[in-house]
C-alpha cells in the first residue's frame, strides 16, 4: 500500500483559495489538516485498482474535518469505488461547494443531490459519473468540462453554462451546443464531431473558442463571429481569420505544422493558453 503524502497549494480563481491534496492514505490519517491549515478545498487522489482489479473499497471519513461550512471546492480523483453501503449522503454536510472534480470514482448518479449549489464541474470521466437530465438541479452550474462524453447535451439544459470543454467525447451534431446561448467560451478537443460549424455564429457571448483535433466538421468558411477575440484550432482549413472575427486580438491557426497553407499567429499566447487551461478559471 502507497505511503501517505498531501501538499498544500494556494490557488487563485478558483472556488477555493487554499487546497489541501491527499491520496487515500494521508486523507485517512491526516484530514485534520484541512482546518489547521485554513483550507476551504480538498482533493483525494484513489488508486486502488492494479492489474485491472480493485484491491481495496474508499470509504472517506470527514469526522476530522470540523468547518464544513468552509468547505468550496472537493475532488474525487484517481480509480477505485465506494464501499458498499457507504452513506454517500456524508458529501452533503459540505454544502457550500461551488467546485467539483471527479473521474473514475462513481458517485452513482447522485452529484446534483450532494452538491446543489454546484457552478463549475470538471468530469474526467463520463462513464463512471454520468449525471441524469437535470431538470432544475444545478442552476448555478456555469462551467463544465466532459470527458469521455456520449449523447445529447440536453442533460444539462436549464443550467447557465458559459463555459464548456469537451475532451474524447462524442456528439453527433455540433448544432447540440447552440443550447446553451449565453456560451463565453467552448473548446473541443479529440471529439467525433460532425455538422455545419458556422452554427457557432449564433452564440452573440461567445468570447473564446478552440477546436485541436481532426473532425467532420464542415462550413468553416462561412464561421464568423463579432464578438470572438481569442481563437485557436489545429486544422482550419481557411486562411485569414480575422476577416470573419473582427474582434479577435489572440490566435494560433494549424501551428501543429508551420509550413500548413493556413498556418498563422498573432497576439498574446499567454492569454490564450490561460483562457483554455482550467474549467475553473
Amino acid at each position: 500500500m502507497e505511503g501517505p503524502h498531501v501538499f498544500i497549494e494556494k490557488t487563485s480563481s478558483r472556488p477555493a483559495a487554499k487546497i489541501a491534496y491527499f491520496n487515500k492514505a494521508a486523507f485517512q490519517a491526516y484530514s485534520n489538516l484541512i482546518d489547521e491549515h485554513g483550507c476551504d478545498g480538498f482533493s483525494i487522489e484513489v488508486q486502488d485498482i492494479a492489474e485491472n482489479k480493485l484491491q481495496e473499497y474508499f470509504a472517506p471519513d470527514f469526522s476530522k474535518i470540523q468547518n464544513k461550512d468552509a468547505i468550496r471546492e472537493i475532488g474525487v480523483v484517481g480509480s477505485g469505488a465506494f464501499q458498499e453501503g457507504y452513506d454517500l449522503d456524508g458529501f452533503k454536510a459540505f454544502g457550500n461547494v461551488k467546485g467539483l472534480t471527479t473521474h473514475n470514482v462513481s458517485f452513482r448518479s447522485k452529484l446534483p443531490e450532494l452538491f446543489p449549489k454546484l457552478e463549475a464541474w470538471l468530469n474526467l470521466d463520463w462513464k463512471a459519473n454520468e449525471v441524469e437530465p437535470l431538470n432544475g438541479s444545478w442552476p448555478n452550474l456555469a462551467s463544465l468540462s466532459l470527458q469521455g462524453f456520449s449523447g445529447s447535451l440536453s442533460t444539462f439544459d436549464g443550467a447557465p453554462i458559459k463555459k464548456l470543454f469537451l475532451i474524447s467525447s462524442t456528439i453527433r451534431d455540433i448544432g447540440d451546443i447552440l443550447r446553451f446561448k449565453d456560451l463565453e467560451t467552448l473548446q473541443i478537443v479529440s471529439c467525433k464531431i460532425g455538422g455545419d460549424v458556422s452554427v457557432l455564429s449564433g452564440l452573440k457571448q461567445l468570447r473564446s473558442l478552440r477546436f485541436e483535433g481532426k473532425n467532420k466538421l464542415e462550413g468553416w468558411e462561412q464561421l464568423k463571429s463579432s464578438s470572438v477575440e481569442n481563437l485557436e484550432a489545429s486544422h482550419y482549413p481557411c486562411k485569414r481569420p480575422q476577416d470573419g472575427f473582427p474582434k479577435l486580438k489572440n490566435y494560433s491557426i494549424n501551428a501543429y505544422r508551420p509550413r500548413d497553407p493556413f498556418y498563422e499567429e498573432r497576439g498574446d499566447f499567454g492569454v490564450l493558453g490561460d483562457e483554455f487551461s482550467s474549467i475553473f478559471n
